[in-house]
């Protein structure tokens, strides 16, 4: 047997003999020897033995006092002492000291190579464990920093691990999870679990994962999920594909949103140009004028719908940065109301008011994106009142800023929609049941842009009733007076 151990005894003959009769039994095996504890002491912080063997009985420091010293030492070596006739109580002693086993003097040499041997292999294996503790820690600890949430249900079907990723993901801790039945902690499991692959080893391609729906604190998740099997449960590997899933969504929104918006303006001008290229229809001037101004207006729309979109790009990536500059904010919102009602003339069931005071003069920030939200608002508005109404505009002085009120009569919004409003291509009407059009990018770039210039944007609303929308911003501004507050948020 393979190893190395330590003799440690004051009587030199047997430190001669000893090691020879054990080198006869024990094939491969090292022995040192030490005539004092001293000296066995500095052979013991050198070296990890696999096993020691002192006497009791020696002269400055015994085998007791020396049993103590590697129980602090090497807590993991076993130790076997040596005993003379009749030591019994020693022999005891040393046994609840922590020694391994005794063997009494005369030595018998049976008994002693298979205690040894035992005790080698006791160490053999103590190491063993050691080193796959060891590894456990270290992919523990890997688990620790990798991106995939990795959970691992047993057998009885209960949670032994949930990793930081697991955390971050599904926001459920994991004092939440260890210890509880997987169904418990991920509502649903027990329905998903039996569609999720699970593979008999680890490997690159071993099975595919499932992509599959947990609903958690009203969130609704998308999980790609992979197992791997072995003796102690199953170990599961997950990403959140949530957001790509909802990416998706988005893709096919702005897909029908865009091919919606475009076909009107497209049929329109298509049709106005067929009707003009025809030879065997007679127009006068007027006829053709109006087909032209219908050709005009559609394009312009169909470049309105285009510079959306763009606008809306240049702010998802950043390219992107606000002027700074003094306005008469008074005359900005003047002028907005103005043209809004020009815009929406022939709509006579319609009347945008404005309520500004006399006290808004010049602010700080910049009048063209400041102008663009003003519009977005009153367009949104008009937009979703297709019974008509009135739309009120008032601007109001703050302690430290604007606020700006937009409110209609129009259709309302559910409370469902009122958070998602603000999203890009979301619209509360999409199948156009009361005639409402539009990108639904308009709310989109208000919020946006409110962001930019550091400000908030939010939204009362009653289905039916109409809807308020206020715009709260941090802009400097010279002799406000202190208005009346219009206390709606979403």
């Amino acid at each position: 047997m393979s190893g190395r151990i330590l003799l440690v005894d004051d009587d030199a003959a047997l430190l001669d003999a000893l090691p020879k009769a054990l080198r006869l039994r024990m094939n491969g095996l090292q022995i040192d020897t030490s005539e004092t504890a001293f000296d066995a002491l500095e052979r013991i912080r050198e070296t990890d033995y696999d096993a020691i063997v002192s006497d009791i009985k020696m002269p400055g420091m015994d085998g007791l006092a020396l049993l103590h010293e590697i129980r602090e030492l090497r807590p993991r070596t076993p130790t076997l002492m040596i005993t003379g006739h009749g030591e019994r109580d020693l022999a005891v002693q040393a046994l609840r000291g922590g020694a391994y086993d005794f063997v009494q003097k005369p030595i018998d040499r049976d008994y002693f190579v298979a205690s040894l041997e035992r005790a080698i292999e006791l160490r053999r294996l103590a190491r063993q464990v050691e080193e796959q503790q060891i590894a456990l820690e270290r992919h523990a600890r890997v688990l620790e920093h990798v991106d995939d949430g990795v959970f691992l249900v047993d057998d009885d079907g209960f949670l032994q691990h949930w990793n930081p990723a697991a955390h971050a993901i599904t926001g459920i801790r994991p004092d939440e999870a260890l210890g509880r039945q997987a169904e418990t902690v991920l509502p649903g499991w027990e329905v998903v679990a039996p569609l999720i692959p699970v593979g008999a080893a680890p490997g690159p391609g071993s099975v595919e994962a499932k992509v599959v729906p947990l609903e958690l604190d009203g969130r609704e998740l998308w999980l790609a999920v992979s197992g791997v099997s072995f003796s102690d449960g199953t170990v599961y590997a997950f990403r959140s594909l949530t957001e790509e899933r909802a990416l998706d969504e988005l893709k096919g929104e702005f897909i029908a949103t865009v091919s919606h918006e475009l076909r009107t303006p497209l049929a329109a001008i298509y049709g106005s140009a067929q009707t003009l290229l025809r030879t065997d229809l007679e127009l006068d001037d007027s006829g053709r004028k109006r087909l032209l101004d219908v050709i005009a207006q559609e394009a312009e729309r169909l470049s309105r719908i285009a510079d959306e979109i763009l606008f809306a790009g240049k702010l998802d990536t950043g390219q992107f940065s606000l002027g700074e500059q003094g306005f008469d904010f008074r005359t900005l919102a003047q002028d907005v109301v103005e043209e809004m009602r020009s815009a929406f003339a022939a709509q006579e069931n319609i009347s945008i008011e404005l309520a500004v005071p006399d006290t808004i003069e010049t602010v700080a920030g910049d009048p063209d994106k400041l102008r663009q939200v003003l519009i977005n608002l009153i367009d949104n508005a008009v937009k979703y009142s297709p019974d008509g109404g009135r739309i009120e505009v008032a601007i109001e002085p703050r302690e430290a800023g604007v606020r700006i009120v937009v409110k209609d009569e129009g259709i309302g919004i559910a409370p469902p929609h009122q958070r998602r409003i603000f999203g890009k291509f979301y619209r509360v009407d999409p199948d156009l049941t009361r005639g409402v059009g539009g990108t639904g990018l308009g709310l989109y770039i208000c919020r946006e842009l409110v962001r930019l210039m550091e400000g908030r944007l939010t939204v009362s609303s009653e289905e039916g009733k109409g809807s308020t929308f206020v715009v709260d911003l941090p802009v400097p501004a010279q002799a406000l007076g202190a208005g009346d507050a219009v206390a709606q948020t979403a």
